[in-house]
C-alpha cells in the first residue's frame, strides 16, 4: 500500500456531551460561598461606609456610554491625543521657521503635521473638530486658533 492512498480520518464527535452537573453545580455554589464570605467581610470591616459618594444621589451617565467609561477610567480617545501629538508638531515647526524660514527639515516635519491632520479629521467624531492642512502661509494662524491658552 502506497502513502499516496493512505487516507487518514478524522474520528467522529459524540452527539452528546455528557456532563456531571451535580459537580458543576457544586462548584458554582462553592464560588457563590466565597463571593458572599468576601462580602459579608467588607460590610464587617466598615467597607461600605467609606464607598466615595456615600449618601448621595447616583449620577446615571448619559450620551455616549463608550466615552463616559472612557473618562470615568482616565484614558484619552485617540484622536484627543493625536490633537496634542499634531500641536507639539506645530510648535517645532514654528520653532525651525523662526530659526530660518527655508530650514531644510521644515517640509518633512509640516508634511508630518498634515498626515497626522488628516488622520485626525478621520478619527474625530464631528466635523466641528476637523483641523485644515498646515503651510508655511497659515501655520501661526492655525496654530493660534488651535493651541493659543
Amino acid at each position: 500500500m502506497s502513502e499516496e492512498s493512505f487516507e487518514v480520518r478524522p474520528a467522529p464527535l459524540p452527539r452528546e456531551v455528557f456532563e456531571d452537573r451535580d459537580a458543576l453545580d457544586s462548584h458554582e455554589r462553592e464560588k457563590q460561598s466565597w463571593v458572599e464570605d468576601a462580602y459579608q467581610e467588607f460590610v464587617k470591616k466598615g467597607g461600605l461606609q467609606q464607598l466615595p459618594g456615600l449618601g448621595k444621589p447616583l449620577q446615571v451617565p448619559t450620551g455616549d456610554i463608550l466615552d463616559t467609561v472612557l473618562r470615568n477610567a482616565n484614558v484619552k480617545p485617540p484622536w484627543i491625543m493625536l490633537r496634542t501629538e499634531i500641536g507639539s508638531l506645530m510648535a517645532s515647526a514654528l520653532e525651525l521657521m523662526d530659526k530660518s524660514s527655508e530650514h531644510p527639515e521644515l517640509d518633512a516635519t509640516f508634511a508630518d503635521i498634515n498626515k497626522h491632520i488628516i488622520e485626525l479629521n478621520a478619527l474625530a467624531p464631528s466635523r466641528s473638530l476637523h483641523r485644515h492642512l498646515v503651510s508655511r502661509d497659515n501655520i501661526r494662524e492655525q496654530y493660534e486658533r488651535w493651541y493659543a491658552k
